[in-house]
C-alpha cells in the first residue's frame, strides 16, 4: 500500500486536547484502511499538517521521501466553513427533530462537494469518491477543531421507513 501511515505533525499532535487526537485517529486509521490515497506512490508515511494559510501533506520514508503536496486553505474555506456551519446547527440543543435529517443530508451533499474539490486540487489523489471523501474529513479536522463545536445528535430514523 503506498500510504501505509499517515501521522499529524508533531507540534499540531501535542497541542492538540485527546479528543482531537482521537479524532484524528480514526480518520487516519479509516484513510489508510481503504484504497490508498496516493496509489501511484512508493510505500511512505503521509505527514499532514496546516498552518494560516495552507494545509501540507509531506511524503516519508522509501523513495518519496521530501515529496510534498500544498493546499492553499483559501481553497477548500467555503466548504469547510459550511460543513462547520451544519455541524454546529446540528449540534443546537433547541434543533427540532424534523430538521435534523435535512441538515444531515445537507452535511453529506457538502461532504460530496468536498470531495469533488480535492478531485481537482489534489489531482494525484486517489479516483476514489469514497477515499477523496475520508480525505476531505482529514482536512475538516485539520482547519477546524470538531471536537469544540458540540456533540452531534445520532441519526434519527423514522420507524416507518425502518425494516
Amino acid at each position: 500500500m503506498p500510504v501505509h501511515a499517515i501521522r499529524i505533525e508533531e507540534h499540531l499532535w501535542l497541542s492538540a486536547s485527546p479528543l482531537r487526537r482521537q479524532e484524528w485517529r480514526t480518520i487516519t486509521t479509516d484513510l489508510v484502511s481503504g484504497e490508498p490515497p496516493w496509489p501511484a506512490l512508493e510505500p511512505c508515511t503521509l505527514v499532514a499538517g496546516c498552518d494560516d494559510r495552507h494545509l501540507h501533506f509531506v511524503f516519508t520514508g522509501g523513495s518519496c521521501s521530501a515529496d510534498a503536496v500544498a493546499l492553499a486553505r483559501a481553497d477548500v474555506a467555503q466548504l469547510v466553513g459550511e460543513y462547520v456551519g451544519l455541524i454546529k446547527k446540528l449540534s443546537g440543543g433547541d434543533l427540532h427533530p424534523a430538521h435534523i435529517e435535512p441538515l444531515d443530508m445537507a452535511k453529506r451533499v457538502i461532504h460530496d462537494a468536498g470531495a469533488r474539490r480535492l478531485d481537482t486540487l489534489l489531482p494525484d489523489l486517489s479516483p476514489s469518491f469514497a477515499t477523496r471523501r475520508r480525505f476531505f474529513s482529514l482536512v475538516v479536522s485539520l482547519t477546524v477543531d470538531t471536537t469544540r463545536l458540540g456533540p452531534v445528535p445520532a441519526h434519527q430514523h423514522d420507524p416507518r421507513h425502518m425494516r
